[in-house]
């Protein structure tokens, strides 16, 4: 009987399809995220005794910019909160960010709420022990921050 051969192995050339409509999808790799950043250098506008309780941010786009929408929460707490929330809520608009690669575009006070140390409940209620409840001077602030990248 007479032996079989085998085939050459043929190789077919791939045409990275795939790879080509990522591409037109994103015309140019996005660069690296803000939010970590921003997050540090606010901190640092609000001063000692803030603290971030929660943030969030999103993809943002218009025709012409590429972006990010940061929504952060922010608690100040200590003696003169009520006075450095009002420094920092004047100071936002206009403070410089220094994020290499990206600008801040907008930065806003959506909300405000405080709690002070001389809060007084109505009458009736209490903490369950039959005391009033203690409660430390802080206020949040629920910031909204748009940083586009810079060409």
């Amino acid at each position: 009987m007479a032996e079989t051969k085998a085939l050459p192995h043929v190789t077919v050339p791939k045409t990275r399809r795939h790879a080509r409509l990522h591409e037109r999808e994103w015309p140019r790799r996005p660069k690296r995220d803000p939010h970590t950043r921003l997050i540090a250098q606010l901190l640092e506008l609000a001063g000692s005794d803030s603290s971030v309780i929660a943030t969030s941010s999103r993809p943002w786009a218009s025709a012409t910019f590429v972006g990010i929408r940061h929504k952060i929460i922010l608690k100040l707490s200590g003696q003169n909160h009520y006075k450095r929330a009002d420094q920092l809520i004047e100071a936002l608009p206009e403070a410089q960010f220094t994020i290499s690669g990206h600008i801040v575009a907008e930065a806003c006070t959506d909300a405000r709420q405080s709690l002070d140390d001389s809060y007084e409940p109505a009458s009736g209620q209490t903490d369950g022990t039959g005391d009033k409840p203690i409660i430390s001077g802080e206020t949040v602030l629920r910031l909204s921050i748009l940083t586009i990248e810079d060409w």
